[in-house]
């Protein structure tokens, strides 16, 4: 996560969460036609938990919902019809850590005072509706203002994915999100709130009584899930890659906080030592993991830990020599962790990470293939739908949205995609969605094709 702190100026900040409101409300609604009956007719349904691609058949939506597949799927007379034509079809594609506001705009733009509440709220809305493009209907978005831009969707103001989200992420002072500007003091010591504070961005929060409000406040604001900076990031201001943040103490408290509204907390963290505090606090799941050593996976695997990983953007021209050096060992260890994790039978999830660098939002299709080093197509279809759904439901009553998603089944949630091809033969596929991607179906509603 790129740093608030080392590149903001004074007074950039203003209003952030204001102006989101305000422009993506200003927007006319995007979503198409309500969910009602559709028929798609002559496809092949990709059984993304076995791998296999069956027999052209029939798949009948009702509503938000698949009522019925094959002999039984008898539509209504008034019930749209999609000709299948024998293309595949699958669902949706999932993506478990995103930052939906904080994508759409450089860092420079986002927090210019002159950028209007229309512009942000325009960029953030764009950014999603090209994500659910893209064939992506679900995320999981770990951190940052999203509420306004989540309720925009929600109810048909913004074409974009189901969003699960986080709410601002919880940091120690001089830790991972910890985003004030060099000029900002302590909210404890000197009692003002730091701008990233306001705007929903982040709860700096030190010690258990802190954690816990912290904790609360986003369960409060219909948080799915709750993110905390359990170590180290790669271009953050404050914080080298190897310190551990937090005590145990400190993040048993969100763990039980989150556990009382039946959810769970999600760690960022980098190394054996950060993770393993996590594990033994009761985390469910560790964001990145990329400097894990091979005793701490096979813990992981143990304790029924789930590890969400990226295959991260290469450095880049921009980047400077203090981040390049951070991120050495971390892009080294990506390679290494996904072989250790899928050896020793940790429950795996993916994501791609990508925030204030809208341009490579563009990749986030492409960022799927990488996974070839390691998985067969039939692996990674599975990881990228079933799988990342399962990592969804372990938020239980906290979800946002309840029924099946990841799988093509009777009483699965109608979140469904028809591609020329079949990924099972050829992965590259789902990387090119404009092309390959007929018709994406979300909820029941249909985005494209049809």
């Amino acid at each position: 996560m790129t740093t608030f702190g080392m590149t903001l100026r004074r007074g950039a900040l203003g209003g952030l969460v204001a102006s989101v409101l305000v422009g993506l409300f200003s927007l006319p609604a995007l979503a198409q036609q309500p969910p009602g009956e559709t028929l798609f007719r002559n496809v092949r349904v990709l059984d993304v938990v076995n791998g296999r691609l069956g027999a052209a058949t029939d798949v009948l939506i009702k509503g938000n919902t698949i009522a019925a597949i094959g002999v039984s799927a008898k539509p209504s007379a008034d019930a749209k019809v999609i000709d299948g034509k024998g293309r595949t079809l699958m669902p949706g594609l999932i993506d478990v850590h995103v930052h939906l506001t904080f994508g759409a705009l450089p860092l420079t733009g986002l927090y210019n005072p002159n950028t209007t509440a229309e512009q942000v709220g325009t960029a953030a809305a764009k950014s999603a509706s090209a994500m659910l493009m893209r064939g992506f209907t679900a995320v999981r978005d770990m951190g940052g203002p999203i509420f306004p831009l989540k309720r925009a969707i929600d109810t048909g103001k913004v074409a974009g994915p189901r969003v699960w989200p986080s709410g601002a992420v919880i940091s120690q002072t001089s830790g991972h999100g910890d985003f004030r500007t060099p000029d900002e003091r302590s909210r404890r010591f000197f009692g003002k709130p730091s701008r990233a504070e306001e705007e929903g961005a982040t709860f700096i929060a030190d010690g258990r009584d802190e954690v816990l409000t912290a904790t609360r406040e986003n369960l409060r604001m219909g948080a799915s899930q709750i993110k905390i900076m359990g170590g180290g990031g790669t271009s953050s201001a404050y914080d080298p890659i190897d310190v551990t943040q937090y005590t145990l103490d400190e993040m048993k408290a969100a763990v039980d906080a989150a556990a009382d509204w039946n959810t769970y907390v999600a760690v960022h963290a980098y190394t054996p030592r950060a993770i393993r505090r996590a594990i033994e606090a009761g985390v469910k799941c560790i964001e990145h993991g990329q400097l894990l050593d091979e005793p701490t996976i096979r813990l992981m695997a143990q304790k029924g830990t789930w590890l969400s990983a990226q295959n991260l953007i290469p450095n880049t021209p921009s980047m400077t020599a203090e981040r390049r050096a951070k991120r050495k060992g971390v892009l080294d260890g990506t390679a290494q962790v996904w072989q250790w994790a899928k050896k020793h039978g940790v429950k795996l999830a993916w994501g791609t990470d990508i925030l204030f660098e809208p341009e490579l939002n563009f990749e986030q299709s492409r960022l799927i293939l990488p996974l070839k080093q390691w998985f067969t197509p039939a692996e990674i279809v599975k990881l990228i739908t079933h799988d990342n759904a399962q990592l969804l439901a372990l938020s239980g009553p906290r979800s946002p949205y309840q029924g099946k998603l990841g799988v093509v089944e009777v009483g699965a949630l109608a979140d469904l995609l028809l591609v020329e091809g079949n990924p099972l033969a050829n992965i590259d596929l789902v990387a090119d969605p404009e092309k390959n991607f007929s018709v994406i179906m979300k909820d029941g509603v249909t985005y494209k094709g049809g």
